[in-house]
């Protein structure tokens, strides 16, 4: 029964033509306002977006860019470091006097440099004290004699130089040789420091 008088009230409920094109017309009218205003706006805001989304684009790709460059950056710092530090110079301890006498020892062989004769000795305790007297630092000399041709001598020099520990050239005397002109007998006074 229920059933029936909603069919029957549904039915009674009409529309006429005037009414029903009113509402037809209404909601044309609010598509077209919704088309005209609402979408265009949006259509133009996304247009808007474009140059700035291109705009970041660039930015991002200038920033990758840069961090790339700050990247390599670092690496060469790390690489530039890692090569001060691995050429750093060693001071080495007391104890290793015999192996600093063979490094310089092995440094004239391989300049094919002979070495008539090789002598150590520390700094007199009188100067060291006047230097000062809270020095970790103890300073020996090398007195090498030797006889080897120019090129070669540069070539030891450089050797010395560019080897791991400390070496500095205190004197340097060149004699031209007895027998062979091609040879020089040199007398080198090398300093270094050793560790107390």
């Amino acid at each position: 029964m229920k059933k029936i008088d909603l069919l029957a009230k549904f039915s009674k409920l009409k529309l006429d033509d005037k009414k029903l094109f009113v509402v037809i017309l209404f909601c044309f009218i609010i598509i077209y306002l919704d088309f005209a205003f609402l979408i265009q706006m949006q259509f133009r805001a996304v247009k808007d977006l474009n140059p700035k989304i291109k705009k970041l684009k660039i930015d991002l790709s200038e920033l990758s860019g840069k961090l790339n460059t700050a990247q390599d950056l670092k690496n060469i710092q790390t690489d530039i470091r890692h090569k001060f530090f691995s050429k750093a110079k060693k001071i080495p301890s007391e104890d290793e006097i015999t192996s600093l006498l063979q490094s310089v020892s092995d440094l004239a062989n391989k300049r094919n440099i002979r070495i008539t004769q090789m002598r150590p000795y520390k700094e007199s305790q009188g100067k060291q004290e006047k230097a000062a007297a809270a020095q970790k630092f103890t300073t020996y000399y090398i007195n090498l004699d030797l006889s080897c041709g120019y090129h070669s001598l540069g070539q030891f020099l450089n050797d010395l130089e560019n080897a791991q520990i400390l070496f500095a050239v205190q004197d340097l005397k060149i004699v031209s040789g007895d027998t062979d002109y091609l040879k020089q007998n040199v007398n080198l006074l090398l300093r270094t420091y050793v560790k107390k």
